[in-house]
């Protein structure tokens, strides 16, 4: 029975006080994992989770595919993220933008804390630190959809190194 009601609440809308609470992550299935390379420049594909062992001893910018609706994309990583300072980035293609005031957790001082997109924002960013204590580690994902035309939405799970504290490390948006 709790099974059952947890599924419900995974894509339920629910209104509470006047503030509508919703649950938008987008379903994986169908999606096909394929591991990618640790260049410097990668272009995301639709409907693919990209398996990456970014380690941030290179930087990465990633460039996502049209924002078209229905399109996913997850970017997942392998290895822990203790290789160095470089950036791992996500850029819009073209015009599109990420949804004004989305969310993503950050800890660039050891204290969590919340970046929030504003208009136009094209930019995600995310920069280690050269240590076993990043929040963003191996098991980490950050999922990207597109429910409106040029616009995506999109998700951190964050997951640090098992062995660490996991208090390092900062995201943020720009342009």
């Amino acid at each position: 029975m709790n099974d059952l009601i947890l599924k419900d609440l995974e894509s339920a809308t629910v209104k509470s006080g006047g503030i509508i609470l919703e649950r938008n992550l987008p379903s994986l299935v169908g999606m096909t994992a394929t591991a990618t390379a640790t260049s410097s420049t990668i272009t995301a594909v639709a409907d693919v989770i990209a398996v990456n062992p970014f380690t941030g001893a290179a930087a990465q910018a990633v460039t996502l595919p049209a924002a078209s609706i229905g399109t996913r994309v997850v970017y997942a990583l392998t290895v822990d993220t203790t290789g160095g300072t470089a950036t791992l980035s996500f850029d819009c293609a073209g015009s599109d933008v990420y949804r004004t005031g989305s969310v993503v957790e950050s800890r660039a001082t050891n204290a969590l804390t919340y970046d929030t997109s504003a208009a136009d924002e094209t930019l995600l960013t995310y920069t280690p630190a050269n240590a076993v204590t990043n929040y963003i580690s191996q098991g980490s994902r950050f999922i990207f959809w597109c429910t409106e035309a040029g616009i995506w939405d999109v998700h951190l799970e964050a997951k640090s190194n098992p062995a660490s504290t996991g208090l390092t490390g900062a995201t943020a948006f720009g342009s």
